[in-house]
């Protein structure tokens, strides 16, 4: 006699088809948590690579665009986060000194001591030095004398004097470097009352090998220059109502956009067109380090041309955001654990979320930015 096959019928086949469900959903919710962690970490990787620093907060440091001259326990360090078996370490002697560098030059200051890295000989600048700034291939210290005479002294990369300038009939404010045809250009801000408007000069000159030579002046009237900034072709003065280009190699006006009630943050020269940040005066002057950036900047993209072609917006920063910058031709606002990226134009490009939450962050360069996590540094380089 043929058996018959059993069948086996479930007695509640919705509650079959239930916990089949369930267990595609639950599958299915696991497969988009990897899917996640494999974009996050992707994410993470493509935006850029963190590394540990040697040295903390409160200790003095400078960028010199391969790696860092730091002070610590009484010495000159300097770590290459590539290459940090080749760091190295002398010991100083003086007290509250300052560093400051170049991409090219690094060099320190204190009194009337200033001493540029590499050079063989200390520096008597012969008076308090009240600023410094470095070049390719100069150095310049704002100084003042015992009499109270204020000069802008320039050396070379070994240390040598090769340029003097006193202060005359309007007082020296301010010193810095660009470039010109590969060579250093050095701008000199003076300031003069003596009229019925303040009066401010920027006047240019040129380092190369046939020595130096003044190159233009930038006079402007009824205002004070905030900054000064170089790109290609350009030198750009923000001050305290206008932004203004003018040619780098004439010093001849080109244009000039409003900018009243703002002032300048920061800028960058490495998009398409030069970047500015800018914030609202008020609310910048009233910042606290409980509320360290405004509630809204204002993103101002200029062109290298006769005429501005100017893109002008204004954005309301994300919640939370502690810390931000114009950098690689893009605007970025950092919060504790996310950095949100906004192209030249303020539109949000990318969300970015990071492997360990900052408390601040400062741009070092275009592609590099310093991440602070109470004392603990650590550099991010972005891809």
């Amino acid at each position: 006699m043929r058996k018959k096959k059993r069948k086996f019928v479930a007695k509640n086949k919705s509650y079959t088809l239930l916990r089949v469900l369930l267990l595609v959903g639950i599958l299915a919710l696991i497969a988009a948590i990897v899917a996640g962690v494999v974009l996050l970490l992707k994410n993470r990787s493509a935006f850029g690579e963190v590394t540990e620093l040697p040295f903390t907060a409160d200790d003095p440091y400078v960028y010199n665009g391969k790696g860092f001259y730091y002070i610590k326990n009484g010495s000159l360090c300097f770590h290459d986060p590539a290459h940090p078996e080749d760091d190295t370490s002398l010991t100083l002697n003086g007290e509250n000194i300052t560093l400051v560098s170049s991409d090219s030059m690094t060099a320190l200051f204190s009194g009337a001591a200033f001493h540029i890295v590499g050079a063989a000989d200390m520096i008597d600048a012969g008076g308090e030095i009240l600023s410094a700034a470095c070049g390719k291939n100069h150095a310049a210290v704002l100084r003042k004398d015992a009499a109270g005479e204020a000069a802008i002294l320039v050396y070379d990369a070994s240390g040598a004097l090769t340029d003097s300038i006193p202060e005359q009939d309007a007082m020296l404010l301010d010193c810095g470097f660009g470039s010109l045809g590969g060579n250093d250009m050095l701008y000199v801000l003076s300031l003069s009352s003596g009229s019925s408007v303040p009066v401010s000069t920027i006047t240019t000159y040129t380092y190369s090998e046939n020595g130096a030579a003044m190159s233009g002046v930038i006079t402007l009237r009824n205002e004070l220059v905030e900054n000064i900034y170089f790109s290609g072709n350009s030198i750009f003065v923000a001050g305290t109502n206008h932004l203004q280009r003018y040619d780098k190699e004439f010093t001849a006006k080109a244009y000039s956009l409003l900018t009243y009630g703002d002032t300048v943050l920061d800028f960058t020269a490495a998009g398409s067109n030069p970047l500015f940040l800018y914030g609202e005066r008020n609310a910048v002057s009233a910042l606290t380090a409980e509320s360290p950036v405004p509630a809204a900047v204002r993103l101002v993209s200029a062109a290298e041309a006769e005429e501005p072609a100017a893109v002008d917006r204004v954005l309301s920063l994300p919640e939370g955001t502690h810390s931000c910058f114009v950098i690689g031709g893009k605007f970025m606002a950092v919060a504790r654990d996310t950095v949100y990226t906004y192209s030249a134009s303020g539109s949000l490009s990318d969300t970015t979320i990071l492997e360990i939450p900052c408390d601040e962050a400062i741009k070092l360069s275009d592609s590099c930015i310093l991440l602070r996590r109470g004392p603990e540094m650590r550099i991010l380089r972005l891809r």
